[in-house]
C-alpha cells in the first residue's frame, strides 16, 4: 500500500504495525500518543493530514518518511506529485452565530494532561442542556475529536488563537440524534480494563467501573472468560454489550451505558451516597448481585468499592478502622466487635443454621458416630464452629475430649477442608455453605450430608432450631445520617432474598461463575442454604442464647456482663 495524506492512522497500522515507533519521534505534541488509550482514538478518527496539523509538520515529511520504511516513495511520488514541506492549513471555517449567544458555555482545558482524557469529554457531551455547549482547549488540532463530532453528528466549530491553543466549540445534541445507535463503531476508544492478572476477585472493581460510567460511554473489560452472571447483572442497569473472543483465554467484552432510557426506569446520575460494602464469606454473593441491579437502590448509593471476602477474618479490619459501611456477616463477629467499642448495628438475620456434618465412605447420624474418624472443623478451637460443636456434643451426652478433632494450620480454610473431602484426604468435615454443597455435587455420591447442627438444637432447645447464623451490619453513621438508604436497602433486601428463594435456577445462573462453581452446584447449594430476612430485633432472644453458646467456657462473653450486645440490635 501507498501511505496518503487521506489515509486514516488505524489503517495503516494495521497493515504496517512497525510504523507506529517512527511516528512517535517525529514531533515532540506526538509525546500524549504513547498512551494507549489515546493513540488508537486518534487512530480511529485521524488521518495523516491531521496528523500533520497537529505536530505542527509538513504532511510531506509524514509521508516520505513513512512510505521509505514500507518501500513505497516511488508510488508516493506518482500519485501524490504536488507534495511540499507544508503543513496543510486547517480547513476554513465560518463561525456560527451560537458560539457566542449560548447561555451555558462548559470549558474544558486539556493542554497539560497527559491521562485519556477522552471519557470526561463524552461525559461532558452527554451531560449537555438545551442551549449549552462544551468548549474545549487544546495545544493541537484536535483532528480526531473532530472526526468523532462529525460520525456523531454534533454542530462544532474550531478556532486557532494561537500554535498552542486551539478551542473547539460542540453545541447541544437534540435527544433525537442517540449515539445509542452507533456505539459499536467507536468501541475500540472505550477504556480498557483488563482483570486477567488481578490478584483478587476484580467484581468489586468492575461493578464500581461500571458505576462510574457515564450515558454515552462504555469500557472494554477483557477477562479470561466471558462472566455471563455479570453481563446479565448490567443489562437491567441500562448497558448493552457485545463479547468477541481473541483467544482461548482471552475476551473482549464491550460495556455501553445508554443514553436513550425511558425515564421511569432511569438510574440517577445526581448526588449518590457513597458506600463501601464487604461480605465476610461468598455465602452472601447471590444476596449482592441481586441487590446490585436494583435501580431504587442503585439510585441512592454510589459504590466505593465492593469485597467478597475468601478470607474471612479480614472483613473485620474494615469494620474496625471505619471503611465499610455495609457489611455481610456472622452475628458473632458483630457482637464481638459491637463490644470492644465499634459503632456498628445489626438490622438483619438472613443466614441462618449453616453447620452441616459432611462424610465420605460411611454413614453418619450422630455424633457418636464420629468416632474413631478424623474430625476436621474450620477456623480454630476458639472459633464459633468448634464452640458450637462442643457445646452440643455436652448437651447431648457426649465428652468433646473422646473426639479428633482436627483444625487447620494454623486455621482450618473451610474450602481447603472440602478440597480434601473431595479429593478423600479426608472422610469428616464440618462445614458452611456453600462449601458443603459444593463438596456434595462434586462427591457425586460419595460425599452425604450425615446431620445438621439446627437438628440438634431444634431437639435441645424445642425451638425453630434455626441457628442465628449471619446478616446485615450497618455502619452507625450510615444509620444515623441517612435512614432513607437503610429503608431501601432494607425493603430490598428482603425482596432479594425471597426472590432468590423463588427462583433458585435463575440466580445460580447469575452468580455461578463469581462463586467459582457450575450452575447446577449453585442450584443445590440455593437450595439447602437457610436464606431468611428477619428483623434482628424481633428474634433477639434467639440471638441471644446462641451467643451465649459461643461464649460458655470461654475467657469473653458475646453478650457483655449486663448484656450491652442488646445496644447493637436498636436501630
Amino acid at each position: 500500500m501507498v501511505i496518503l495524506g487521506k489515509t486514516k492512522i488505524k489503517d495503516a497500522l494495521d497493515a504496517h504495525p512497525e510504523l507506529k515507533e517512527l511516528l512517535l519521534t517525529l514531533s515532540p505534541k506526538f509525546e500524549k500518543l504513547n498512551n494507549k488509550l489515546i493513540f488508537n482514538t486518534v487512530g480511529r478518527w485521524a488521518t495523516f493530514n491531521d496528523v500533520a496539523r497537529m505536530g505542527d509538520l509538513s504532511v510531506c515529511v509524514i509521508l516520505h518518511r513513512l512510505n521509505e520504511v514500507i518501500g513505497s516513495v516511488a508510488e508516493l511520488e506518482r500519485v501524490f506529485p504536488e507534495c511540499i514541506n507544508a503543513v496543510p492549513p486547517p480547513p476554513e471555517m465560518e463561525k456560527p452565530e451560537w458560539v457566542d449567544s449560548v447561555r451555558q458555555l462548559i470549558v474544558l482545558d486539556v493542554r497539560s494532561r497527559e491521562d485519556f482524557f477522552f471519557t470526561d469529554i463524552m461525559r461532558q457531551l452527554a451531560a449537555l442542556k438545551p442551549d449549552s455547549a462544551l468548549k474545549v482547549i487544546n495545544s493541537f488540532y484536535p483532528a480526531p475529536l473532530i472526526g468523532m463530532l462529525k460520525e456523531e453528528g454534533y454542530e462544532f466549530y474550531a478556532e486557532t488563537v494561537s500554535p498552542e491553543e486551539i478551542n473547539l466549540f460542540a453545541l447541544y445534541r437534540k435527544k433525537g440524534e442517540s449515539p445509542d445507535k452507533n456505539w459499536r463503531e467507536r468501541k475500540e476508544t472505550f477504556e480498557v480494563f483488563d482483570v486477567r492478572k488481578s490478584s483478587e476477585d476484580p467484581f468489586g472493581a468492575i461493578i464500581k467501573k461500571a458505576q462510574d460510567t457515564p450515558p454515552g460511554t462504555g469500557f472494554k473489560l477483557v477477562q479470561k472468560f466471558e462472566p455471563i452472571p455479570l453481563i446479565n447483572m448490567l443489562i437491567p442497569l441500562d448497558f448493552e454489550y457485545e463479547t468477541v473472543k481473541k483467544d482461548f483465554f482471552e475476551y473482549h467484552i464491550y460495556f455501553y451505558k445508554k443514553v436513550d432510557v425511558p425515564e421511569e426506569s432511569r438510574i440517577s446520575t445526581g448526588d449518590k451516597i457513597p458506600v463501601v460494602i464487604q461480605a465476610a464469606t461468598p455465602v452472601v454473593l447471590p444476596i449482592v448481585l441481586h441487590l446490585l441491579k436494583s435501580k431504587k437502590l442503585m439510585n441512592l448509593i454510589q459504590i466505593q468499592e465492593l469485597k467478597v471476602w475468601r478470607e474471612t477474618e479480614k472483613h473485620m479490619a474494615w469494620i474496625v478502622n471505619g471503611k465499610a459501611d455495609i457489611t455481610f456477616s456472622a452475628v458473632a463477629a458483630a457482637a464481638k466487635l459491637f463490644l470492644t467499642g465499634n459503632d456498628i448495628k445489626m438490622a438483619s438475620i438472613d443466614i441462618w443454621d449453616n453447620f452441616y456434618v459432611l462424610t465420605r465412605g460411611y454413614e453418619a447420624k450422630k455424633f457418636s458416630d464420629l468416632k474413631g474418624h478424623d474430625f476436621y472443623i474450620p477456623l480454630y478451637k476458639e472459633a464459633p464452629p468448634y464452640a458450637v460443636t462442643e457445646y452440643l456434643m455436652k448437651q447431648t451426652g457426649e465428652n468433646p475430649e473422646d473426639y479428633n478433632v482436627v483444625f487447620g494450620n494454623p486455621f482450618g480454610r473451610p474450602e481447603e477442608m472440602q478440597r480434601r473431602l473431595v479429593k478423600g484426604e479426608i472422610d469428616t468435615v464440618l462445614l458452611r455453605e456453600p462449601e458443603a454443597s459444593f463438596a456434595i455435587h462434586a462427591g457425586k455420591g460419595e460425599i452425604k450430608e450425615a446431620f445438621t447442627y439446627s437438628d440438634i438444637w431444634k431437639t435441645l432447645n424445642n425451638t425453630s432450631g434455626q441457628l442465628p447464623n449471619a446478616g446485615l451490619i450497618l455502619k452507625g453513621d450510615l444509620v444515623r445520617n441517612h435512614p432513607e438508604i437503610i429503608k431501601v436497602f432494607y425493603e430490598e433486601l428482603e425482596n432479594t432474598i425471597r426472590w432468590i428463594n423463588e427462583n433458585p435456577h435463575e440466580a445460580a445462573e447469575q452468580s455461578y461463575d463469581l462463586m467459582g462453581g457450575s450452575v447446577e452446584a449453585l442450584e443445590l447449594f440455593l437450595g439447602r442454604v437457610t436464606f431468611k430476612h428477619e428483623k434482628a430485633g424481633e428474634r433477639i432472644d434467639e440471638i441471644l442464647e446462641y451467643l451465649r453458646v459461643l461464649g460458655s467456657n470461654k475467657p469473653f462473653s458475646y453478650v457483655g456482663d449486663n448484656e450491652e450486645v442488646r445496644g447493637m440490635f436498636e436501630l
